[in-house]
């Protein structure tokens, strides 16, 4: 089921799946969309869990604005739709969708319960060249370059279908979103502030992670959050919700309680 949060002027998408008492909200990476996390909740029980997967601005069916496309515009879409909710809510984000979950979980929204950070990206500052920053924006438009990109990034082979979706995805994103994002939201730091987080989380790592390397996973997030937990999946890389979706899953829901 569709339905449309507002947060100020955007109109964010938010599709729900399940009936159940747990809720999951499911923030996506760049260049992505909620449809990363098909495979994640197809093996979720519905009767047990509620699921609510939103597109930021920019992305998937959302609004496309040319302004908010950085730390401070996501996370607004986030907590917007995480206050629509009016339950008790797991937040689960992978990579940018987990920098941002991070940078919500400092202020101590009502009714976070727990986060499950998913091959996230931290909350310290990027660091890159402009050589990496042309490769990363090079795709922009090109299903040929996104595709290799999106390969690049995992190490375990996926479903022909799952790979069109991300490709997909990236190609539907807007310009503001690609470009936005990468020079502006990943250079934002506040890993100062997460001590401030409240709640129990779980860090999911990729052990052959070619982006955010584990180890890096592990000291910048595991470890500097107090009641965080942390696992590494072996044979995966940085796209685990199509990579590895069945272990997210079953992280998700014995963590979920």
């Amino acid at each position: 089921m569709l339905t449309f949060v507002r947060n100020g002027s955007v109109q964010l998408c938010v599709e729900r799946v399940g009936s159940g008492g747990r809720h999951v909200l499911f923030l996506h990476g760049w260049i992505s969309a909620r449809r990363m996390w098909y495979d994640v909740v197809e093996h979720l029980d519905h009767s047990r869990f509620s699921c609510h997967l939103m597109d930021f601005r920019g992305c998937g069916l959302s609004d496309r604005p040319s302004d908010g496309h950085d730390l401070a515009g996501y996370a607004s879409d986030a907590r917007a739709v995480l206050e629509s909710i009016g339950a008790p809510v797991v937040v689960a984000g992978h990579s940018m969708g987990a920098k941002v979950a991070q940078y919500v979980a400092c202020d101590g929204p009502a009714n976070l319960e727990k986060l499950v950070l998913v091959a996230p990206g931290t909350a310290f500052a990027a660091r890159t060249t402009q050589r990496a920053r042309e490769a990363a924006l090079a795709p922009y438009g090109s299903r040929e370059k996104i595709e290799a990109f999106q390969r690049a990034a995992m190490r375990a082979n996926v479903a022909a279908p799952a790979l069109e979706r991300i490709v997909e995805d990236a190609l539907l994103a807007q310009r503001e979103h690609w470009v936005g994002w990468f020079d502006r939201g990943r250079f934002v730091d506040f890993h100062e502030r997460l001590g401030q987080i409240a709640v129990p989380a779980l860090c999911v790592a990729g052990a052959e992670d070619p982006l955010i390397p584990p180890i890096r996973v592990r000291r910048e997030v595991a470890q500097s959050i107090a009641a965080c937990l942390y696992v590494a999946l072996r044979g995966a890389g940085h796209n685990l919700p199509i990579e590895a979706s069945h272990a997210v899953a079953g992280a998700i829901e014995r963590f979920s309680g």
